[in-house]
């Protein structure tokens, strides 16, 4: 029975947004009201992502965040570019299909309730902002200097999943990856002193972020809850 009445949740608010968005497009594009197909698109990222939001009742739900934000992220750049025909718009917005997956991930991360999740949205989110920055700035070269920020993602997503199940080992073992990105920024922070960009001050920027995480990280407790001991029966 909840089946049915989520099934006919979901056409109903496709059908509600269908229209909506048909009689904007009706009212502002008139005869170019054609513009507004990528509104196929935008109701299927709907269809995909409203599901998940159920994942508070069924965890499994949570995962349609994994397809759904990737699509609405799409059907929005389609929708932007076909309206206002501008299609070279791709050019510098495709770094937010990256992002879009990590924020997918995130939030199937928060509704199913898997801390692992987050190890996968921390390193293609930090992926998709590095490409973000290349991207918008055309400074492709800065990956030779940004590299740090690899085991740096690996860390915090070590960090919160041993938060998240009190794991002492996944503590320790993203404190290391934490270290180790430190010590490369400590290196590349002497080579961007040459760099005349926005790097020499990014990098020791991100040296010194990285330390306070690894400050951080040694008040997460990383022992792991004490078990009763059984009692012990004497004869």
């Amino acid at each position: 029975m909840k089946s049915e009445r989520i099934f006919s949740l979901l056409c109903g608010l496709a059908l509600v947004g269908i229209g909506v968005l048909s009689l904007a497009g009706n009212m502002l594009l008139r005869t170019e009201a054609w513009r507004m197909w990528p509104i196929v698109v935008v109701i299927t990222g709907l269809l995909l992502t409203i599901p998940g939001f159920l994942g508070v009742a069924h965890r499994g739900f949570g995962a349609f965040f994994i397809i759904g934000i990737p699509v609405l992220v799409t059907s929005g750049i389609l929708l932007f570019a076909s309206i206002f025909y501008n299609w070279e718009v791709w050019a510098l917005a495709w770094p937010l299909e990256v992002l879009g997956v990590a924020l997918g991930f995130l939030l199937a991360a928060i509704f199913m309730r898997v801390p692992a999740l987050a190890i996968p949205a921390i390193i293609i989110g930090v992926n998709g902002l590095i490409l973000a920055f290349c991207n918008f700035t055309g400074m492709w070269e800065a990956w030779a200097l940004l590299w740090p920020l690899e085991p740096l993602s690996i860390g915090l997503g070590l960090l919160v999943l041993g938060l998240a199940t009190r794991s002492p080992g996944a503590n320790m073992v993203g404190l290391i990856f934490c270290v180790m990105a430190g010590v490369g920024f400590f290196i590349v922070s002497f080579i961007s002193m040459f760099n005349l960009s926005m790097l020499r001050f990014a990098i020791p920027g991100m040296l010194v972020l990285t330390g306070l995480i690894v400050a951080a990280a040694s008040f997460i407790r990383r022992d792991s809850p004490s078990r009763p001991e059984p009692e012990s029966t004497t004869a």
